[in-house]
């Protein structure tokens, strides 16, 4: 068991409002954090607070991300200097890739914020995978196990951990991915055998990839043909996976528990067989009418534009290799997190995703959306892929009070991708605090 934190306060100063450069020397507060203890096995959590003397809000904030060290995250100090508290969470799993694995330390989480003075409501925020995450979160804890458990799931969440779990009072998702869907999507038909599949091959010359620019214009016959490939492999991993867990379940696997499951051609993080990474015609405008946060401080109405250029060239330069482009889990892990139902007329466009069942998944971000009832935003940050995907979970959320705003240029880490987009940063966490304070909404 891992030791208990004590409680520790450290001051942080030079802590600038925006992370871009300013345009001139500022005076930044001095924050103030602290380590909580969360009484959760493997939890940590780190508080931090508005500067000495600084009237504290009514409206907190609890951050999470499945991966990595989330106490340098933005968020902290960025609402922390707008006079806000904010409790950045870490928890160590064991390694699985479940979502309700975390919903323990969330559910401490809140209850923690709730009972420290002042606070009135807890708004729960996730970024990028953080999305998925805090999406099930919701969904879970608003409606019960049942949100994940039905006969629809191919790998149900846990119930003991899904049951009576603290409520958000709303939601926020900063550039979020779809969740199960962006692991199925990261799935290469080309590979898996032999030799590599000419014909379906993303990164081939032939096929619209131009690897001295690396960029890519596939032709339509390509990517309806490639989506297609896709979506059968993909269909065929998870056969595959279903009938390992049932001889699992059975006594007559490998192991009694679980088995290992390597799967060449599927990327890790953000590498993979996505055609709209060198592609950028492709999920590159929404089909409504968003809000833009313009660089000249305007608020521009209508269609969200993509600005990002083509990415994914560690992809095209990681096929065969064991780091970026094989996925090493297992049985149980490949079914909880990356399979998801595709259908026939699985396809992705200029500006949408279709084919797809957003419910198949426990840990889909759409599908989740579909159970959540508090306030939430939806921010996209328009220099990087996911402004149509942030589209579709707004378009599934149940809440009657939802936003969707995007940050001109702002990158997928809130930075700005071009100079002339100003300091998107300070123009995000601005929008976040709007949004948040907005009388009525808590």
């Amino acid at each position: 068991m891992r030791p208990r934190l004590k409680t520790v306060a450290s001051v942080f100063a030079g802590l600038a409002i925006g992370w871009s450069a300013p345009a001139a020397p500022q005076a930044a507060p001095a924050l103030a954090s602290e380590y909580v203890r969360l009484q959760v096995r493997g939890a940590e959590a780190l508080l931090y607070r508005p500067a000495s003397g600084t009237p504290v809000s009514r409206i907190a904030y609890v951050y999470v991300h499945p991966n990595g060290n989330t106490f340098s995250e933005p968020l902290g100090p960025q609402m922390a200097a707008r006079g806000h508290l904010a409790l950045m969470v870490n928890y160590r799993s064991d390694g699985t890739d479940r979502d309700d694995q975390f919903a323990p330390a969330i559910s401490a989480a809140i209850r923690s914020l709730r009972q420290m003075p002042g606070v009135e409501k807890v708004v729960l925020t996730g970024h990028s995978g953080g999305g998925h995450l805090t999406a099930w979160y919701t969904n879970a804890a608003l409606n019960g196990p049942t949100s994940c458990n039905g006969p629809d799931k191919i790998y149900p969440c846990d119930t003991k951990l899904s049951s009576g779990l603290e409520k958000p009072d709303g939601l926020i998702l900063l550039d979020p991915t779809l969740g199960t869907f962006h692991q199925a999507n990261s799935i290469d038909p080309a590979a898996g055998g032999a030799r590599r599949i000419a014909r379906l091959d993303m990164f081939a010359t032939i096929n619209g990839y131009d690897s001295a620019s690396r960029k890519a214009a596939y032709p339509a016959e390509f990517i309806a043909r490639f989506n297609k490939a896709q979506a059968v492999r993909s269909a065929a991993i998870t056969a595959q996976a279903q009938a390992r867990l049932k001889l699992i379940e059975a006594g007559k696997g490998r192991y009694r528990d679980d088995e290992p499951l390597v799967i060449n051609g599927m990327g890790n993080l953000s590498a993979g067989a996505r055609l709209f990474q060198p592609d950028a015609r492709l999920l590159a405008r929404t089909r409504g009418n968003h809000v833009t946060l313009m660089a000249d401080g305007s608020r521009k109405q209508g269609p969200v534009v993509s600005v990002r250029p083509s990415l994914g060239s560690e992809s095209a330069e990681a096929v065969g290799t064991l780091s970026l482009m094989t996925r090493n889990t297992t049985v149980r892990q490949y079914l909880a997190a990356s399979a998801i139902r595709f259908g026939p007329d699985f396809s992705i466009s200029a500006d949408n995703i279709t084919g797809v069942d957003w419910g198949s998944a426990a840990y889909s971000t759409p599908g989740n959306a579909r159970g959540i009832t508090v306030p939430t935003l939806v921010m996209s940050m328009s220099c990087h892929y996911l402004i149509v995907p942030d589209e579709i979970i707004f378009e599934n959320l149940a809440a009657k009070d939802k936003t969707y705003l995007s940050v001109e240029g702002a990158t997928h880490l809130f930075q700005p991708c071009r100079k002339e987009f100003g300091d998107t940063m300070k123009r995000t966490f601005d929008a976040v605090e709007e949004w948040s304070t907005k009388e009525g909404r808590f």
